[in-house]
């Protein structure tokens, strides 16, 4: 990776990037300034190490992990893989480092070989598990960590500031996510068998009598549930209800509510998408000197920009395509009584929420590096020299089929 790209790469956002130098060092900070206040008899001082961080051992604290596309070996299949960057000034990280494969075999070989590490036996347990979530997570944004944090965690705390997800936007992500789980929830209630199929195939124009307290109740506990992801005996009755299996209760139930989070995330980042479609649609997404371009360097930037519409419009169909097919399944369960289509996406879900999660990630990654490199509306071409990397960098980022690996 060159140092232009890791520079946009830096800038362009969470989704696909994760930098835990920045909360390292304030952790860091904040560990020394209370250690200086806590003497033990002989003066014995608790060491600062890792309390808080997301790693014990400091290298990996200082790396950046990002997102890539990779291809199986026959290149017949393309999918995402995690990479990790150490750069060997932590003060100018455009001046060099080392990259590799983020997972666990992996980094440590090369952690042994940089002398960090001894061997494989000095990377310790918490380690062990933090690269393997962030290896198996399908991009960096903090909604996807924080559902990791119980998981995370099962060794020692993990500082907060590593999952910063304001308390306005939990509300705002909550808040649709429980009126449509409690509206199912609540017709699901409906039947003593709690069958979905038979509760809206078998029963329409029945008439529903008001809930009393207990059930109430157990909506309630269902919902809350669900929220936490948790396989309860409500959730996996509500799961096997459509027919599904109860053992993947909580995989589905995560996942169910990751996609409500990514549509969530599409609204959030709508208006700068537009900005950007729209953008790449004009003639300002040509170089400002073109004029002084030959008419071959003209064709390739046109091509380009052409191939990057292309691959941006894919990406966007892709997050498109799984929302709407959610909201129309889910529609057509409540207003229509026909469970099918809902079930579909339930059963698919775990897939769905990967590949979703991915593609708003991309989206929100390169319109970010857009609004970086125009400053909005302040500079709207730009010359053939910036322009050039930045249609590589998109054509990169959009440039795979979002395959989840089975």
């Amino acid at each position: 990776m060159n140092r232009r790209a890791l520079k946009m790469l830096l800038q362009s956002g969470r989704f696909l990037c994760f930098d835990c130098r920045g909360p390292y060092h304030a952790i860091k900070a904040r560990n020394a300034a209370e250690d200086d206040k806590t003497m033990v008899g002989d003066g014995f001082q608790r060491q600062a190490a890792s309390r808080g961080m997301l790693f014990d051992l400091s290298t990996l604290n200082l790396g950046i992990f990002f997102k890539e596309v990779s291809y199986s070996d026959d290149h017949e299949e393309v999918f995402v893989s995690t990479r990790v960057y150490f750069p060997y000034n932590d003060e100018d990280v455009s001046q060099g480092g080392e990259s590799t494969n983020a997972e666990p075999d992996t980094i440590v070989r090369v952690l042994a070989k940089r002398g960090a590490i001894k061997d494989a036996s000095a990377l310790s347990a918490h380690d062990q598990r933090m690269l393997e979530i962030l290896s198996q997570l399908p991009t960096f944004d903090p909604f996807l960590l924080l559902s990791q944090r119980r998981e995370m965690e099962v060794e020692r705390a993990v500082d907060s500031s590593y999952f910063d997800i304001s308390e306005d936007d939990w509300v705002l992500i909550r808040r649709p996510v429980m009126e449509k789980i409690s509206m199912l929830v609540s017709k699901a209630n409906q039947s003593a068998a709690v069958d979905v199929f038979q509760e809206f195939v078998g029963k329409r124009g029945a008439e529903e009598s008001e809930e009393d307290e207990t059930r109430r109740l157990m909506t309630s506990a269902v919902i809350d549930s669900i929220w936490r992801g948790e396989a309860t005996q409500g959730c996996r009755q509500l799961i096997r209800s459509f027919h599904l299996d109860e053992d993947k209760t909580a995989e589905i139930l995560f996942a169910w509510k990751g996609i409500n989070y990514y549509e969530f995330q599409y609204k959030k980042h709508q208006e700068i998408f537009y900005e950007f479609f729209k953008w790449l649609g004009s003639a300002d997404s040509l170089p400002r000197d073109a004029a002084g371009l030959e008419s071959t360097a003209l064709e390739r930037f046109t091509f380009r920009r052409d191939r990057a519409r292309k691959l941006v419009r894919a990406t966007h169909s892709t997050v498109m395509s799984i929302i709407n097919d959610y909201n129309v399944s889910f529609a057509k369960l409540v207003d229509e009584e026909a469970p099918k289509d809902f079930q579909t996406f339930l059963s698919e879900a775990p897939k769905n929420f990967l590949t979703v999660g991915l593609a708003i990630g991309v989206l929100a990654h390169t319109a970010t590096a857009w609004r970086d490199m125009t400053k909005g509306a302040k500079r709207q071409q730009i010359k053939a020299a910036e322009l050039e990397p930045f249609y590589d960098f998109i054509i990169a980022v959009n440039g795979q089929d979002f395959y989840v690996p089975s």
